[in-house]
């Protein structure tokens, strides 16, 4: 006789978990028997695969890793309050369905981000994933949701590669692309000269920024007048910098974030390169700007996600985030539309179930709290949106304290992101429509 039990069973508490507050009652209708009547040693009866969320109690498990401890413990903490402000509005506003959001500590380590998709998706049960701010980490973990058929929203991951020939049929990406912010930030730093020097973390997210603006800057007849590669985590750039003034660059371009554009920055202005040649980057903002010389490098250009003069609903989106924070950056803007378009999209799909979640997030437009409308595009899952080049201002121009930049110029999502037939979205929809999502071993797909 053919085993008849579902593929994916439960245990009593995830049971529990899945059905809230649905009661004797409500629990056997559904097929879960509280009292048992059967013939002695006959087979325990299971639970069907999909469990119906019902109202006082069910549980939606969102998994997020990020590096809480680490080179981008602040950013990756900023990430984490903008997720909490979305769950905890959506509960407000609906609580038939309880949100909870389970971390994980990646510390900006590949190999942590792993075992910590690992351990989510099998042992915490969670539903979804998303975070990640570091790349490499950004890249593993899609690779592991992959592996076992689990939805993934990137938050803050730029390298290119993402949405690009390393997708994955059940990743999105929340935020800009290195090849995004390039197009934003190249035709701006192009006004300063076409001769730039290259300081770049090696490691995928500074390689790849480097990569999308030496493309534009030799497509206009610039050249590189220098470039040097430096581990993550470097305290020293003395030896690079000293290089750097020993040209005739126009522009010192760094292609790294967060201790390490600090220290960097810092080490530029002590050898006096702010009076010599405008400085740029691939990606910066308040959270790192706090510990950049950001009085000596006013009017310096770099890639910029989101701020609140974006135009759209982002005064409203600022006055949500700002309480309990020194000061809104664009890494809680991230976190929070991440956790917007994560509940919406479960709600569209009505489940859990990872390929109906996957179809509800293509071409899904969304307001992104900007002047234009956003989408996740379908042929390489990159999410399509406004993006900028952000300039730090002079103190008497700031919102607040701890608020550095304005946004310098604006490109429109499809221009930055370039058509589905580039290269990397090429790549990406090939592998996106090749790949196959199977069911979750051990989980139980919730109907929301």
């Amino acid at each position: 006789m053919d085993d008849q039990r579902p593929a994916n069973p439960v245990d009593r508490k995830e049971f529990l978990r899945r059905s809230g507050a649905l009661g004797i009652a409500g629990a056997a209708a559904l097929g879960f028997p509280l009292l048992e009547a059967r013939a002695a040693g006959a087979a325990v009866l299971l639970p069907p695969r999909d469990v119906i969320a019902a109202g006082g109690g069910a549980t939606i498990k969102i998994g997020h890793i990020d590096g809480f401890s680490g080179v981008y413990a602040a950013a990756s903490q900023s990430q984490q309050h903008g997720l909490e402000v979305a769950v905890a509005e959506a509960m407000k506003k609906n609580n038939r369905i309880k949100y909870e959001i389970v971390k994980g500590d990646d510390a900006s380590k590949p190999a942590n981000g792993t075992t910590e998709a690992k351990r989510l998706i099998s042992q915490d049960k969670v539903d979804v994933l998303t975070g990640c701010l570091s790349s490499a980490v950004g890249l593993a973990v899609s690779a592991t949701a992959e592996e076992n058929n689990t939805f993934f929203l990137a938050i803050g991951t730029h390298d290119t590669n993402i949405t690009g020939p390393k997708a994955h049929r059940v990743t999105f990406r929340q935020t800009c692309s290195n090849a995004m912010l390039a197009n934003a930030i190249g035709p701006e730093l192009l006004k300063h000269g076409k001769k730039w020097y290259f300081l770049v973390a090696d490691y995928a997210f500074g390689t790849d920024g480097a990569t999308r603006l030496k493309k534009i800057l030799l497509a206009h007849g610039g050249t590189v007048a220098g470039e040097d590669l430096h581990p993550l985590g470097q305290t020293d750039y003395s030896s690079y910098l000293t290089k750097a003034r020993n040209t005739d660059a126009d522009v010192l371009f760094f292609s790294n974030y967060g201790p390490d554009c600090q220290n960097a920055t810092k080490a530029a202005v002590q050898l006096g390169l702010n009076k010599k040649m405008t400085f740029g980057g691939i990606l910066s903002g308040n959270d790192v700007a706090v510990g950049m010389p950001v009085d000596d490098i006013v009017g310096s250009i770099w890639g910029y996600v989101w701020g609140p003069e974006a135009g759209g609903d982002a005064a409203k989106v600022y006055a949500s985030l700002k309480p309990g924070v020194p000061a809104v950056d664009w890494r809680q803007y991230l976190g929070y539309m991440a956790g917007k378009n994560i509940i919406n999209r479960l709600n569209a799909a009505g489940t859990t179930e990872t390929e109906k979640l996957v179809q509800a997030f293509e071409n899904y437009h969304y307001d992104a709290a900007k002047k234009s409308g956003a989408y996740f595009r379908k042929c390489d899952h990159q999410a399509v949106q406004q993006t900028y080049a952000g300039v730090i201002v002079p103190k008497n121009k700031r919102r607040t304290e701890g608020e550095y930049f304005a946004i310098a110029s604006t490109v429109g999502g499809d221009f930055a992101a370039e058509s589905c037939s580039n290269p990397d979205s090429a790549a990406a929809e090939k592998i996106i429509s090749s790949e196959k999502i199977g069911p979750r071993e051990g989980y139980t797909v919730v109907k929301v």
